[in-house]
């Protein structure tokens, strides 16, 4: 190069600077709306959030201008929303400094970009993970976009809360609205020119004092359920309480509201029913037969035993039946009659093998003699029936007595939730003028319950029941941590409904791949971390969560005890019961020692950071269409029963019965779910006795019903068919009718 080219200016390379997009620290402590993909500012930069959990990174995005400028404002408003609804969720006190900076803020935003809702404002917002949240700040009316709510006034607290009522019924429901029950000093609070004393005598027959309590409850609440059995602690709390008049007037109310005694002419007895003394039995077969005959009853294998020294006639002849190998006397035959089951009777029968042509003897049902056996099984039922009828005045009085007290006790409250107003709960969103009143009703009865069935049909809103249950149910403190399945075809329906009636309520709704495998357990401990106000899961997400393996272990050791129990009468009956019920039996118990095996294999093997079903804390299970956990494993003596449906039950409803069992176990009483469908039975009895054994363990229990086969015989009587020589019984829905 001379030295003329070298005096030639030379062009300046062009210096680029390179973006820096490398991971690092989040420097802040991030608010609780933060979640991983959340995009914030951080030293003028723009990224996104992830690994919130452990470390908080910060990850840059390299974007450009217009997205960034557009994003920045987006951030803003998006803070100050968050900023503005905790205080006054917190505080229940309004922010207008905070409200007034949203309104500038959103204002600037529409001037300058437009409309969050406009398409290319929604994709920009959508790159944030709780950007879907920030589109319900405006909604549509009359085609065009307007503010939410919360631009104007308060949307976590009620602004309009009643100061002062007109009168004590008003501030009753405002009490119950409030806080779920009776609440006096608060009442007294809105009445300030009336004493307690006063408001407690405006109000009788509307509320009554629960001395258990120790405090007051509305009638709804108070005079239902088992009215004698709480008369009588109320009775026997007076008894040291004698001048306690609230106490006395409470007792009369229950008292008053105790069903009419059924008479024992309109009673239907059947053999066999557990809740009749065994004694009762023995003193029937004595006169029956002709000798003296005992009858006693081990609850705990539910066996009836029989005890007969001297046999006669009536038992050796008149009431027996005669097969090819062996009689089966009436002492056996009454047995059977006890126990609602019909005797396996065999003969042979020569048949020619086929392939060899040799003829050889084998054993078949011999139809002719079972229905003569329950021809003779049905006279003696019929037998009790009668004597019933001729026994003195004073022991039918016995009898009904007893029954009135364990089956005819129970009141059916009549709820009537229109004093409620849902707080928080966001009708325009909804698109509806209120709640019918029939779902109003049915969240009132699980507020008051605790759980329950709502059996109602397609379209009567079980949706917004759920919704609105579990949000109110968290928002009086009834419920810590609810949870809603459903179908995968309907998951998303109850998720949207549930954010368009509370869109600032904390719910958690996992897609499809936060289950998979890498992804499980960080779900499970996001369920389990965070106090979320609902999480709604599908039936199968439900099913991947581990049940508590020391429910798994009591469930399943009392379900072998109980087959061992049945295995153990069957033995002692030796020829009378058929092989293949035998062998069912046999095979159900090596299954359930197989599993309890298991379980107890977990558990030696357990490893201490698994999160399962009770860690996570839910306290409330609404499970929609719950008729798909129908099919509930239960023991039974009964084989070729048409309709009884499979005894080993499903891996699918023994889950939910796990878990229903560990929220029990955690509030010391029954339900702790509710069940909502429009067939919540279809067509079997044993579908009726499930729902119990999920909901209604302790109430079971204290009548004494400890399996299906004790429980069914105080329903009507099952009607063996006559069609064929099986004689199959048919405990069919179609069949049911007490005669």
């Amino acid at each position: 190069m001379n030295e003329a080219e070298e005096r030639k200016p030379q062009p300046i390379a062009e210096v680029r600077k390179e973006f820096d997009a490398s991971p690092r620290p989040f420097l802040s402590s991030p608010d609780s709306h933060l979640r991983d993909g959340s995009i914030v500012v951080q030293k003028g930069q723009v990224g996104f959030l992830s690994d919130l959990k452990r470390h908080p990174t910060f990850n840059p995005m390299d974007l450009p201008y217009a997205q960034l400028s557009r994003l920045k404002a987006y951030i803003e408003i998006r803070e100050c929303y968050h900023r503005l609804y905790d205080y006054e969720a917190e505080n229940h006190a309004e922010d207008r400094e905070d409200r007034s900076r949203l309104n500038h803020l959103y204002d600037d935003y529409v001037t300058r970009w437009g409309y969050f809702n406009q398409k290319a404002n929604t994709d920009i917002i959508k790159m944030d993970a709780t950007g879907v949240e920030m589109l319900f700040l405006e909604r549509s009316e009359n085609g065009r976009y307007v503010k939410a709510d919360i631009f104007d006034h308060p949307t976590a607290f009620s602004t309009t809360e009643l100061t002062v009522a007109t009168d004590p019924m008003e501030a009753l429901g405002a009490s119950l609205n409030k806080y779920g029950t009776v609440e006096l000093d608060y009442m007294s609070s809105l009445l300030p020119d009336m004493e307690e004393n006063d408001i407690i005598s405006s109000l009788e027959g509307r509320i009554y004092f629960n001395p258990e309590e120790n405090a007051y409850e509305v009638a709804d609440k108070f005079i239902s359920g088992n009215v004698i059995e709480k008369a009588e602690r109320i009775e026997s709390w007076l008894l040291e309480h004698p001048e306690h008049e609230e106490a006395k007037q409470s007792l009369a109310a229950l008292r008053a509201a105790t069903p009419t005694p059924i008479p024992f002419a309109d009673l239907d007895f059947n053999l066999g029913e557990r809740w009749i003394p065994a004694k009762v039995y023995g003193r029937f077969a004595s006169e029956f037969f002709g000798t003296d005959i005992g009858v006693s009853y081990h609850s705990n294998m539910d066996e009836y035993s029989i005890v007969c020294d001297h046999k006669n006639a009536n038992i050796w002849h008149k009431y027996a039946v005669q097969g090819e190998f062996r009689r089966y006397d009436g002492i056996n035959l009454l047995k059977h009659a006890l126990h609602n089951t019909i005797p396996d009777i065999n003969k042979s029968k020569e048949v020619t093998d086929k392939v060899t042509g040799e003829t050889k003897t084998i054993k078949v049902r011999d139809g002719h003699a079972i229905q003569m056996a329950n021809a003779k099984i049905e006279e003696i039922r019929q037998g009790f029936v009668d004597w019933l009828g001729r026994t003195p005045d004073t022991f039918k009085q016995q009898l009904s007595d007893r029954y009135n007290r364990l089956f005819n006790c129970f009141v059916r409250p009549n709820f009537d939730g229109t004093h409620q107003t849902f707080p928080d709960l966001d009708l325009k969103r909804l698109g509806i003028d209120d709640l019918y009143k029939s779902q109003k009703d049915a969240v009132w009865m699980l507020k008051t319950n605790g759980g329950g069935i709502c059996d109602h049909e397609v379209g009567a809103g079980k949706t917004l029941i759920m919704c609105t249950a579990a949000y109110e149910m968290k928002r009086l403190g009834l419920a810590n941590k609810p949870m809603i399945i459903g179908l995968k075809a309907n998951v998303f329906d109850i998720a949207d409904t549930f954010r368009k009636a509370y869109p600032n309520a904390k719910v958690l709704y996992p897609g499809k791949n936060d289950f998979n495998k890498q992804n499980r357990q960080r779900i499970f401990n996001d369920i389990k971390n965070n106090d979320w106000d609902c999480i709604i899961l599908t039936h199968e997400q439900f099913g991947m969560i581990p049940q508590a393996l020391e429910i798994q272990e009591a469930i399943m050791q009392k379900e072998l005890d109980s087959v061992e129990e049945n295995l153990e009468v069957l033995r002692q009956q030796g020829r009378d019961i058929s092989r293949g019920m035998l062998k069912g039996l046999e095979k159900r118990k090596q299954t359930l020692e197989a599993k309890l095996q298991n379980i107890q294999d977990s558990i030696a093997e357990r490893k201490d950071d698994a999160v399962d079903f009770k860690m996570m804390g839910i306290d409330h299970l609404f499970v929609d269409e719950s008729h798909q956990f129908k099919n509930l494993m239960f023991n039974t003596r009964h084989d070729r029963v048409s309709g009884l449906g499979n005894p080993d039950g499903s891996q699918r409803a023994l889950n939910m019965l796990f878990a229903i069992r560990t929220i029990q176990e955690r509030s010391g009483k029954d339900l702790g779910a509710t069940f909502l469908s429009g067939t919540t039975i279809s067509n079997s009895l044993t579908e009726l006795y499930l729902l119990f054994k999920y909901l209604r363990p302790q109430a079971l229990e204290k009548q004494g019903i400890n399996s299906f086969d004790a429980w069914q015989p105080s329903l009507p009587r099952n009607l063996p068919t006559t069609s064929s020589p099986s004689q199959t019984t048919s405990f069919r829905k179609s069949g049911l009718g007490r005669s």
